[in-house]
């Protein structure tokens, strides 16, 4: 009794040991760096793709034809606001803030960006 015990547990060690591990996720550690007082977008998520940098001193602007209701990533250094106009929705955005993975979510609605709080 005692050595199939053993060999049940032999047999889950090996198991263990032979599985190859996980695969690491594609996301990055941390985001890229993006000019303070911009967000940059990208179209594919990961921070892939065509990228856009808007600094918020140019106030609203519309998403570049790429873009609109396509952002796959972001890095924030400033306070924004997204904006879908139909129907219209709005995400507050922070300095800090980023997504590797946007399109699912709300970049698949944006339509602009603003400055400031929504």
């Amino acid at each position: 009794m005692k050595l199939r015990s053993w060999s049940c547990a032999a047999a889950l060690t090996l198991t263990a040991l032979l599985l190859p591990a996980p695969a690491a996720s594609a996301a990055p550690a941390a985001p890229p760096s993006c000019p303070s007082g911009s967000v940059c977008f990208w179209s594919g998520e990961n921070f892939r793709g065509s990228s856009w940098e808007w600094p918020a001193r140019s106030g609203y602007r519309d998403m570049p034809p790429f873009l609109h209701d396509h952002v796959g990533s972001f890095v924030s250094n400033t306070r924004a606001c997204f904006i879908n106009w139909q129907p219209q929705q709005k995400r507050n955005v922070f300095n800090g803030d980023w997504r590797a993975r946007y399109l699912g979510d709300f970049g698949g609605r944006i339509d602009g960006v603003g400055p400031g709080g929504c």
